[in-house]
């Protein structure tokens, strides 16, 4: 099934999917995202299969705002400020976790975890309305380039994936990126591990 990300049943069938473990693909303000219900073993294990990506390799969570993200990661005044500047926008945040909150299998070495505030109003209204943080990773296989237009998707993983929900807009995009990633340790360094939208000289200059 395929819903425009408009359409009245979009969100409430993405938290029903949620709700039983199961993965969807929604649009976020970069690429298209698996979701799945960042609380369930199933649900994670049910992404990494559809990826074929191999157990023990982090994801980031999609969560509401800086007040959710707080209950799952410890936050700095810096991050904070970066949170007030960027987001909801294309930027992950990896911070330093508290453990216990999801599953052990999505902490990182080091005791991180990656989180996105999406600016997309899809992502805005289901988070405003699941009360637990839900996976964002690209829709591919493992080292495989991100599909990013729905037919492409539908074409490859109609028959795992149930809900779709569509942005045309998203799909017109020539070359989209994804958001930068950084992590921030609890002595407040920044590290780069992806460039995207967002120039990481941009942030340097906070």
């Amino acid at each position: 099934m395929i819903l425009d990300y408009r359409h009245p049943e979009a969100v409430p069938r993405a938290i029903a999917a949620l709700q039983l473990g199961q993965v969807f693909v929604y649009p976020t303000d970069t690429l298209y995202g698996f979701g799945a219900d960042a609380a369930s073993l199933t649900g994670i294990r049910n992404v990494e299969e559809l990826k074929k990506r191999p157990a023990q390799t982090p994801f980031s969570l999609l969560v509401h705002d800086l007040a959710m993200l707080k209950k799952y990661a410890r936050v700095s005044n810096l991050t904070a400020r970066l949170a007030k500047l960027f987001l909801p926008g294309a930027l992950t945040l990896v911070l330093p976790a508290i453990r216990g909150k999801v599953p052990d299998v999505l902490y990182s070495e080091g005791n991180y975890l990656g989180f996105r505030i999406s600016g997309h109003p899809f992502c805005r209204e289901l988070t405003a309305n699941y009360p637990r943080p839900v996976l964002s990773t690209s829709v591919n296989i493992s080292g495989q380039k991100a599909l990013n237009r729905i037919r492409d998707i539908e074409m490859q993983f109609s028959s795992r994936v149930e809900l779709m929900i569509a942005d045309a807009e998203l799909d017109r995009r020539p070359h989209p990126a994804g958001s930068t990633v950084i992590r921030i340790d609890d002595a407040g360094r920044i590290s780069l591990l992806r460039e995207g939208s967002i120039p990481f000289a941009e942030i340097l200059k906070v």
